[in-house]
C-alpha cells in the first residue's frame, strides 16, 4: 500500500466517528436548548414583559433572531418540563387578564425576540357498528417577534392562534387617567425567525 493513501477500513471508521460526534453535537444542542433558564437582567435601565400563555414559550436577550447560541437565551422560567406556569413580579394587572402568564425583567433599548411553540392534538372517534374508523389531527404553531422595550414600561406578548392565525400579539400597558385600572395599547412587534434561517 502506497504511503499517504488510507487504507479502507480507516476511512469507514473515521465516517463513524464523524456521524457519531455529529449526533453527539445534535444531542448535545438538544439539551442545552431544552435545559437553559433566560438570563434575567439584575441591573441597569429595565422594562417589564409579561408572556402569556406559558408553555413553550422560549425568549432571547439583545437578539433579533431565536436559537440555542443565543447567549442568556432560554425559557423564561427555568426548564420547561411541560405544563403551564405563573410568575409573577407585580407587573400591574389589567381586567381579563388570563390565568397563566410568566413575567420577566428585560434590558430597555435592546431587542428581545420570543418564540411560542404550540401543539395540539383533535381525536375523533369511529361510529360503532359501521366500521368507520376514528379519526386524529395535530396541529403545531410556532410564532415568533422581536421588541424593543423602553425603560420602565410594561408590556405584553401574546400567541394569537386560531384557526387560520398563528402569530404574536403585542401590547402596553398604559393606565386609565385619573384611575388605577390599566388597559392595552397595541405594540408593534418586529417578525423574527431563527438564527441563521435564510427564509
Amino acid at each position: 500500500m502506497e504511503w499517504g493513501r488510507k487504507a479502507p477500513w480507516r476511512l469507514a471508521i473515521a465516517s463513524v466517528l464523524a456521524l457519531h460526534l455529529t449526533a453527539c453535537g445534535w444531542v448535545g444542542q438538544t439539551l442545552k436548548s431544552e435545559l437553559s433558564a433566560y438570563a434575567e437582567p439584575t441591573e441597569g435601565d429595565v422594562a417589564h414583559l409579561r408572556l402569556i400563555g406559558s408553555r413553550n414559550v422560549k425568549v432571547y436577550p439583545d437578539s433579533v433572531c431565536a436559537g440555542v447560541s443565543v447567549p442568556g437565551g432560554g425559557y423564561p422560567a427555568g426548564p420547561q418540563m411541560g405544563g403551564q406556569r405563573t410568575r409573577d413580579i407585580g407587573m400591574p394587572k389589567r381586567p381579563g387578564l388570563p390565568e397563566h402568564y410568566v413575567e420577566i425583567a428585560v434590558r430597555a433599548g435592546q431587542p428581545i425576540t420570543v418564540s411560542f411553540n404550540y401543539y395540539r392534538e383533535s381525536h375523533s372517534v369511529g361510529i360503532a357498528g359501521t366500521g368507520a374508523p376514528g379519526h386524529r389531527q395535530s396541529s403545531v404553531c410556532q410564532s415568533m417577534a422581536t421588541l424593543v422595550p423602553v425603560a420602565g414600561e410594561s408590556y405584553e406578548m401574546e400567541a394569537a392562534w386560531g384557526s387560520d392565525t398563528c402569530q404574536i400579539e403585542g401590547a402596553r400597558l398604559v393606565r386609565m387617567p385619573g384611575t388605577q385600572a390599566w388597559h392595552r395599547v397595541h405594540q408593534p412587534l418586529q417578525g423574527a425567525k431563527a438564527c441563521g434561517s435564510t427564509d
